[in-house]
């Protein structure tokens, strides 16, 4: 009988998993110890060690019976088959860590996992969220929507070549006799070639995301191109500063988000006071590539603009509450907000909810799609289980996931040399300032 290898497909290894959603949306939770009694599943759990420590035939250190205590995590969030919902070591929870703090190992990207059907066959690919401003990633032109489909030649597994249409169809062939058995043992050990010499997902997102110094060389599958684009990156840190301005145009402001980490709320607060010590009459707000952070920082900035009040609805486990702030005066300047494919998570909730309270304008293109919230929570050694913890809502209730937030007018992006999106903005702002 034939024998293959295991598919690595998304779920098979949650290593280096942090990089799917760098600043969880909530702050974290430390878990206390549990008051009830052991139940039936943490009990089998204990069994298993016990039963190991007396059968095994070498011995089990604690190293190990660590090391196996965390694989058993690993694999009942694997279980749920939710890429948003993993396990991290304490290695890979400094990732979360250092993105908080605006520090980007690798090609500084931000990725996340995509299920696609493809020609009748269901596909999990790396596809980019963002590039942060200033990376490898950025800087060699890779796009927000790109999905990588081979690392340093390797190609990443998105699916198992045993059930691609082809194949498929010479083995019902091969049973109907249709074939003969030479030309099925030629399909199959190409497609157990393809498998064992791929990559599993999450050991492509390792590449991508972890090396500090390196040579890299991806290639990219992008809407509108015919074949994969090869690109190649030398890997580094990348330090990205929450709030970038501009100086201020004809009485313009330009303050772009790059990320809502802890900080982002009081940077924003003074940049808006530079703006206002310069007499801005109108504000862009650009939250293009901003793949998000946390809610509390996206809530306290979107507040400042709207006046407070209502700024989310938040659908959890049990129940659905509104997210509020304290009321406050209310931006009476015109703002418009950049927004595009690359604008994810809170990112998207504030640009949605200061498109529904009539606080701004949204130019650019139809946003991410990421509505769902992520909570840490930290265990006793130090890693830490990510769970997806509840579902965001804009203002009024709209949700986003899977759909995208749609500007108000769209405007295609000129890149990063002929920025028309922004000129776009400023010509409008400057009207309605009635200085055309």
């Amino acid at each position: 009988m034939q024998t293959r290898p295991p598919t690595k497909v998304a779920t098979a290894n949650m290593q280096a998993s942090a990089m799917l959603k760098l600043t969880p949306e909530s702050a974290p939770v430390i878990l206390q110890p549990a008051k009830e009694k052991d139940g039936a599943e943490r009990d089998l759990v204990g069994s298993v060690v016990r039963l190991l420590r007396s059968y095994y035939v070498d011995t089990v250190s604690k190293e190990k019976e660590t090391e196996m205590a965390r694989g058993a995590v690993r694999g009942m969030l694997e279980s749920l088959d939710d890429p948003d919902t993993r396990f991290l070591e304490p290695a890979e929870r400094k990732l979360i860590v250092d993105a908080g703090n605006g520090r980007f190992h690798g090609i500084g990207a931000i990725f996340a996992l995509r299920r696609e059907k493809v020609d009748k066959l269901d596909e999990t690919k790396l596809v980019v969220v963002t590039p942060m401003p200033g990376s490898p990633a950025e800087k060699a032109g890779i796009l927000p929507g790109d999905s990588v489909a081979f690392v340093d030649n390797k190609w990443i597994i998105t699916h198992d070549p045993f059930k691609e249409p082809q194949f498929e169809s010479m083995l019902k062939a091969m049973r109907n006799r249709d074939v003969d058995a030479l030309a099925y043992q030629k399909a199959y050990e190409a497609a157990f070639k393809k498998l064992k010499d791929g990559m599993s997902i999450m050991d492509a997102l390792e590449s991508v995301t972890s090396k500090a110094t390196g040579d890299l060389t991806i290639k990219v599958e992008r809407a509108g191109e015919d074949k994969p684009i090869e690109i190649k990156l030398k890997c580094r840190d990348t330090f990205v500063d929450p709030i970038i301005t501009k100086q201020t145009d004809r009485g313009v402001a330009y303050l772009r988000v790059t990320q809502f980490s802890r900080s982002a709320p009081a940077s924003f607060a003074a940049a808006m006071k530079r703006a206002q010590s310069a007499q801005a009459k109108a504000l862009i707000l650009d939250l293009r590539n901003n793949p998000g952070g946390l809610l509390d920082s996206a809530a306290a900035i979107a507040s400042s603009i709207t006046g407070g009040g209502v700024i989310a609805s938040i659908q959890t486990k049990n129940a659905r509450k509104l997210l509020k702030e304290p009321v406050s005066k209310r931006l009476t300047i015109p703002v418009v907000v950049l927004i595009n494919e690359g604008t994810a998570s809170v990112a998207e909730l504030v640009a949605g909810t200061l498109k529904e309270s009539k606080a701004a304008v949204l130019f650019g293109s139809k946003t991410f799609g990421d509505g769902l919230l992520q909570t840490p929570l930290i265990l006793k050694d130090g890693s830490a289980a990510v769970l997806t913890s509840g579902k965001m809502r804009t203002a009024k209730g709209v949700d986003f996931n899977g759909k995208g937030i749609s500007p108000d007018r769209e405007v295609k992006s000129g890149g990063i040399e002929n920025d028309i999106q922004r000129d776009e903005a400023v010509k409008y702002l400057l009207a309605k300032l009635g200085k055309a």
